[in-house]
């Protein structure tokens, strides 16, 4: 579908500039042809994959320039994609139910995460003694990614089917927008504008040891993700118009064979050469992030396949987010499968 130059306007308004583009391998005199991807971060690990292809060369290989652009949620970054300012997005896969009742087509084309989600709630250190338990944060301030009035982002979702289990209504917290990156949540915490973050690693982790605040509740923790239901869900996609895939075809296949080489590579090397890699600066944030990959190893797919399983898990997480208030809605209409392929 295409969105109407009016659409586009609203759209590029509510979408904000993206942070930053990165491109490890291209400069701007190559031949190559560019492709852009709007994604959450910088350095939000479910979407590490991507920021891996122009450092390893995949894309040089391949005679393209990967442009990868920043933007504060995935919801934007898919809005930003919808308005034609890039070809793919990736962003939480649950997302893209609200766009299709709204009349915007888009499809995840492949899987980005694994079985281990990487996320949990961060509190301010200053709050340590009265709040113990989730429970506690019943009337209080949460910092978290959000999309707009009718799009939520993937981690609200979940921050608020998690609050839901222990129950805490969703309207009993107040929801405080922060970027997803390091910038957002460290700023949230440590100006004490928000009482907790919902986050993914590495901020969890990166938050507790700059002492801006405790781990309250991680959910790689099997006790905790027992309460999640459909747990092994699909966290994020790599994802494009319906009009683009029917487009631009050869493209879509070009992205999805560079991620799934990006998996490939990071299967087989250890976190230690994968954290090497990124070139970081600081020690402490490098063995902070060696030691995250190695105990996320499950993180990330093996290949680019979606897998059926994980559809069915992620089905039985919307429909406890109260995402898919219809049924009979079949969410493999959000999905391109044609490309990447399928597996039990």
């Amino acid at each position: 579908m295409t969105v109407n130059p009016s659409r586009r306007k609203v759209l590029k308004a509510l979408s904000a500039l993206p942070l930053t583009a990165f491109s490890g391998t291209a400069t701007a005199k190559t031949s190559r042809t560019p492709i852009r991807i709007n994604i959450p971060g910088p350095r939000s690990l479910p979407f590490l994959p991507i920021e891996l292809i122009p450092i390893l060369g995949i894309d040089y290989n391949q005679g393209v320039q990967l442009i990868i652009r920043y933007f504060p949620s995935g919801v934007r970054a898919l809005e930003d994609m919808l308005a034609g300012s890039a070809q793919f997005s990736a962003q939480g896969f649950t997302v893209l139910h609200a766009f299709h009742s709204k009349g915007y087509k888009a499809q995840a084309l492949a899987p980005l995460s694994g079985q281990v989600p990487p996320y949990g709630i961060v509190v301010r250190n200053e709050l340590r003694k009265q709040v113990k338990s989730v429970t506690d944060l019943k009337g209080r301030s949460i910092g978290v990614s959000v999309g707009n009035v009718t799009s939520k982002t993937y981690l609200q979702q979940v921050t608020e089917v998690f609050l839901i289990t222990n129950g805490i209504k969703p309207h009993e917290v107040r929801w405080v927008p922060t970027a997803q990156n390091w910038d957002g949540q460290f700023g949230a915490l440590s100006s004490g504008s928000v009482d907790a973050v919902f986050c993914e690693e590495p901020f969890m982790s990166g938050l507790a040891r700059h002492k801006a605040g405790f781990v309250l509740s991680d959910f790689s923790d099997p006790r905790i993700m027992a309460k999640i239901p459909g747990a092994g869900h699909l966290r994020a996609t790599l994802t494009a118009s319906s009009e683009y895939l029917k487009l631009n075809s050869p493209y879509a296949e070009t992205m999805v064979r560079m991620l799934s080489q990006s998996f490939e590579w990071i299967a087989k090397t250890d976190a230690a050469g994968v954290v090497n890699r990124l070139n970081l600066q600081d020690k402490d944030e490098k063995l902070e992030l060696i030691d995250v990959l190695t105990r996320q190893r499950g993180m990330y797919p093996s290949d680019a396949r979606f897998s059926r399983r994980q559809i069915e898990a992620t089905a039985q997480f919307m429909r406890a987010a109260g995402i898919l208030a219809d049924e009979a809605f079949d969410i493999n209409t959000l999905i391109n499968s044609q490309i990447a392929g399928v597996k039990p």
